[in-house]
């Protein structure tokens, strides 16, 4: 059982690696792109004053600052950090690329979680 829970670990950290390595290529490339669509919004212009003095990981923060918006939208519609129908503007395309990384991400973490308090 040990020896299946140490591989099962091993795959987990080993996906990690390659959603983190997908991560940092995603908003290397597209994080200027994306924002350039959401050129109204006070978070995004405040994200990208904050952090743009951090190079890669300042990238990787708006990104996923971006991509919460789009996870919650009516949370930060009711806060006044997006303007109604503000979203829209992204094509398909760009929103698919931005969400995925973050849920794979996401979903894995929570795995390794799941093994740690339950198995180990």
């Amino acid at each position: 059982m040990t020896v299946v829970l140490g591989f099962i670990s091993l795959f987990l950290i080993f996906l990690m690696f390659l959603v983190l390595v997908w991560i940092f290529l995603f908003s290397s490339r597209y994080t200027e792109i994306i924002e350039s669509y959401l050129d109204r919004s006070k978070f995004v212009v405040n994200n990208r004053e904050a952090f743009s003095g951090l190079g890669l990981i300042g990238k990787v923060l708006r990104c996923g600052s971006i991509a919460t918006i789009f996870l919650i939208p009516r949370l930060c519609e009711k806060r006044g950090l997006i303007e109604k129908d503000e979203l829209l503007n992204l094509p398909l395309d760009l929103k698919r690329k931005l969400i995925a990384p973050w849920i794979v991400g996401g979903v894995v973490f929570s795995a390794m979680l799941v093994l740690r308090f339950f198995f180990v």
